[in-house]
């Protein structure tokens, strides 16, 4: 049966124009190539063979990733969500000198939420200098593109959430959030503009955004991802050290459409030699990894 968030969220990517299905209950999604679930991480998305190929029917991608919920010990998985279950105020927070930054920052910052007009209208610029600063991230999207993407969410603030850090009234970073129900607000998207950085933006938006889902609403974790194999871990690893984020580990599956399946078994005692040439097969072979390991601990 699927939630009333699920039945938005399918709303949601209708208006987009983004392919979605539901299987087990699930939503799934394309993503990098992959077919993911979308959805809160402590939520079980195991699919039998038959499901995963009904879902590479339906969405196209080389492969299925599927994870098992939260709660494995870290010996027992490789793969993880970045999570943080409770609001650390700042007169609780460990550190004198993260205290200091963190005062500096909203003395600094203005922190509020945004419409998808404002974003749409003004969430370019930062989105652009943001992106300047990954050189392995791909082409930035196009003015017109964020727009729409932005735009496609007006009406939809129960599961899409936007919020701005501004410095001297101007926009300096931004975040959209998706939020599941009361379980979970995933961080989807942060951008913070580098010009900004040295005001501690980043520390006045996410003090403020884990305050309104973690003390206010009450949600039960706030998210950033799953372990990235494809880019640097800057973020996650700042999140950690200064916001009391942790490695939440889950079990990992991956299920192949039939010539990928191959060509990644056939090529894996290769793998060292092939990625360092292809950074896109390096990361397809860390996933393989990573889900070899997990069957041999089984």
């Amino acid at each position: 049966m699927v939630a009333a968030y699920q039945e938005r969220f399918l709303e949601l990517f209708r208006r987009r124009g983004e392919a979605a299905t539901v299987v087990g209950g699930a939503i799934f999604k394309r993503y990098s190539g992959m077919v993911v679930p979308f959805g809160p991480v402590d939520a079980d998305y195991s699919l039998t063979p038959d499901e995963a190929s009904r879902a590479l029917r339906s969405l196209g991608g080389g492969l299925v990733r599927t994870t098992t919920g939260l709660g494995r010990p870290r010996a027992a998985s490789e793969w993880y969500a970045v999570i943080c279950r409770e609001f650390t105020p700042i007169e609780r927070v460990p550190s004198a000198n993260r205290r200091s930054k963190l005062r500096r920052a909203l003395h600094n910052c203005e922190v509020r939420r945004m419409s998808a007009e404002e974003l749409a209208s003004s969430g370019y610029d930062v989105y652009r200098a943001a992106h300047a600063r990954y050189h392995a991230a791909g082409a930035p999207a196009s003015p017109a593109a964020f727009a729409a993407h932005a735009l496609a969410s007006s009406g939809f603030e129960d599961i899409v959430q936007h919020w701005a850090v501004l410095c001297d009234g101007r926009l300096a970073g931004f975040s959209s959030n998706y939020v599941f129900g009361e379980t979970e607000a995933m961080y989807s998207t942060l951008k913070f503009d580098p010009d900004h950085l040295r005001k501690y933006v980043s520390y006045a938006l996410l003090h403020a955004m884990n305050e309104f889902y973690l003390a206010e609403r009450r949600v039960s974790y706030v998210n950033d991802g799953f372990r990235t194999i494809r880019h640097g871990t800057e973020l996650q690893q700042f999140l950690e050290h200064n916001f009391a984020f942790e490695k939440a580990y889950t079990g990992l599956d991956v299920f192949y459409r039939r010539p990928v399946r191959i060509a990644v078994r056939t090529t894996f005692p290769l793998r060292r030699v092939i990625a360092r040439f292809d950074i896109r097969a390096r990361a397809l072979y860390e996933l393989e990894s990573m889900v070899r390991a997990g069957r041999a601990r089984a």
